[in-house]
C-alpha cells in the first residue's frame, strides 16, 4: 500500500521517572471543538492523574488544563469506582443525536486489592458493566442505560455493591461503535464466559474450565432507536465463546464492523499465556492470533471463531493486544490498525510492529499486499519491552487525515514507565 504517508512526532515527553504520559483527542459535537485528555500512569490498568483541555478551533488554540481525576474515580466505603471510561461519542445523523458507550469498574476493597485477587487467585475482585448514553447536544447526557444480556439488577448509587448487580451482566467494553445507515447502532462487549455458556446451553467445564469467573465471551449488540421510550432497544446476539485451549484469556477487547456487503465481522485478541494462578490449559507453543467471527443474518448468530487471516488464506500472528477499525471519509476504505508480529509470541509480547492494513469490504479479510508499518522497535534505541499497542484514533475533520495517539510504553530500558506520548499522522494520498 503505497498511497499513504506517515509522519511521527512527540506530543509530550514523560514528566519524570516512573511516569508514562498519554494523550487522547476526540471531537465534541459536530463542529471543530476538540477535547484533549492527558493521563499520567505509573501502574498497570490504572490512571494516577487525569487532565483535560478544550479547543474551539480544531487544536489551533487551547484552554488551560483542568484536573478531572476525581470525576473519573470515586470512593464508596472501602470500594473504589472507576466511571465513564471507554468509547468516544458518535453522532447518529438519522436521529440527530450523539451516542456513547462507557464502562464502569467497581473495585472490591480498592484497585490494588482487586487486581491482586484477579492476577494471583483468578477471582473477580472487580466488576465491569457497560452503559449506553444519548445526548442531543453532546453536553447533557441521558441516564446511563445498562447493557443487559441476562437477568440482574440495575446500578443504584446508594446500593452500589448489590450482588444482584455486581455479579450479573458483567461486561468489558468493546473498542468501537458503528452507526449504520438506517440509524441502528452496532457494538460489541466481552461478556462473562460462564454466563455466555449458560445462554448457549453449553457446559463451561468443556469450554473454559480453567478460570471462567474472570474471562469473557463475545456478544454483539444492535441498538434500535425507540422514539416512544426515548432510548435504544438493545438486541444481543447469540454469544460466541472460545476454548481455553485456543485462547487462555478467552475473548478480549472485541471490535465489530458491518461491511459494505452486509456481513458483520467481529475481531478480538486471543492469548497463549500460561499461568499457574489461572490454571491455564493451553500448551506451550500454541500460536497467538487475532480471532474473527462473522454473521450473515444481521448479527443474530455468528460463526465459530477462527484465526483472522489475509484474503489469500495466509494466517498471521499477533500478540494479545488491542486493535481497531477505521473507515476513511476521504477514500471510503476500511482499515485495521494492530500488531502483526513474529510467530514466537508469548502472551502480550512482543507488541510491535504496529500496522495499518486494508480490509476487504465483502468478506472482512485483510488484503494481502496492503500492509504498512506505522512504527516498529528500533533495536539500537528501544527496549525489547516496547509496547506499540494502546492507542486512540482521530480523523481530523479539516484534513481528513487519520491521527493515532500512542504512548511508546517501555521504550526506556532503564525505566519501563518513563514513556513519551506520540502522534502519528496518516495521510491518504
Amino acid at each position: 500500500m503505497n498511497h499513504v504517508k506517515i509522519t511521527k512526532e512527540i506530543v509530550e515527553k514523560s514528566p519524570g521517572p516512573n511516569k508514562a504520559v498519554s494523550r487522547s483527542l476526540s471531537y465534541k459535537g459536530n463542529g471543530l471543538q476538540l477535547v484533549d485528555v492527558r493521563s499520567i500512569t505509573s501502574e498497570s490498568d490504572y490512571t494516577n492523574e487525569t487532565y483535560h483541555r478544550i479547543s474551539q478551533d480544531n487544536g489551533k488554540t487551547w484552554s488551560d488544563w483542568r484536573d478531572i481525576h476525581k470525576t473519573g474515580y470515586i470512593t464508596k466505603g472501602s470500594d473504589e469506582i472507576m466511571i465513564g471510561t471507554g468509547g468516544k461519542q458518535v453522532y447518529n445523523p438519522v436521529y440527530d443525536h450523539f451516542v456513547s458507550i462507557s464502562m464502569q469498574r467497581i473495585f472490591d476493597g480498592g484497585h490494588e486489592n482487586a487486581y491482586r485477587l484477579f492476577w494471583s487467585q483468578a477471582k473477580r475482585g472487580f466488576h465491569d458493566h457497560c452503559f449506553l448514553f444519548v445526548s442531543k447536544d453532546s453536553e447533557n447526557w441521558s441516564k446511563g442505560q445498562l447493557i443487559q444480556y441476562e437477568e440482574g439488577a440495575d446500578y443504584d448509587e446508594e446500593n452500589w455493591n448489590d450482588p444482584a448487580y455486581l455479579w450479573n451482566n458483567d461486561a468489558y467494553i468493546g473498542t468501537n461503535i458503528q452507526v449504520l445507515d438506517n440509524g441502528d447502532l452496532l457494538f460489541s462487549i466481552g461478556a462473562n464466559v460462564e454466563s455466555c455458556c449458560k445462554l448457549l446451553d453449553k457446559d463451561i467445564k468443556e469450554i473454559f474450565p480453567s478460570c471462567p469467573q474472570i474471562m469473557k465471551g463475545l456478544i454483539v449488540v444492535r441498538g434500535l432507536w425507540n422514539k416512544q421510550k426515548d432510548c435504544y432497544d438493545l438486541q444481543c446476539s447469540k454469544p460466541v465463546v472460545i476454548s481455553d485451549l485456543k485462547s487462555s484469556r478467552g475473548v478480549d477487547e472485541p471490535i465489530v464492523q458491518q461491511l459494505d456487503s452486509g456481513r458483520i465481522i467481529a475481531v478480538f485478541r486471543g492469548s497463549n499465556v500460561q499461568s499457574k494462578n489461572w490454571n491455564t490449559r493451553i500448551e506451550k507453543g500454541t500460536p497467538s492470533h487475532k480471532w474473527y467471527t462473522y454473521s450473515d443474518d444481521g448479527g443474530i448468530t455468528f460463526t465459530d471463531p477462527v484465526p483472522w487471516h489475509f484474503d489469500n488464506g495466509e494466517v498471521f500472528y499477533s500478540s494479545a493486544t488491542i486493535s481497531d477499525f477505521f473507515k476513511s471519509t476521504k477514500n471510503g476504505k476500511l482499515y485495521w490498525i494492530g500488531n502483526i508480529t513474529i510467530p514466537e509470541v508469548s502472551g502480550n509480547s512482543p507488541r510491535y510492529p504496529l500496522y495499518i492494513v486494508e480490509v476487504d469490504s465483502k468478506q472482512g479479510l485483510l488484503i494481502k499486499g496492503t500492509e504498512v508499518i506505522i512504527d516498529d522497535r528500533d533495536p539500537e534505541k528501544d527496549s525489547v519491552k516496547l509496547q506499540l499497542s494502546n492507542f486512540t484514533l482521530l480523523e481530523n475533520k479539516e484534513t481528513m487525515n487519520l491521527e493515532i495517539y500512542l504512548t511508546r510504553l517501555g521504550e526506556n530500558d532503564s525505566d519501563f514507565w518513563k514513556s513519551d506520548a506520540y502522534k502519528y499522522t496518516i495521510e491518504f494520498i
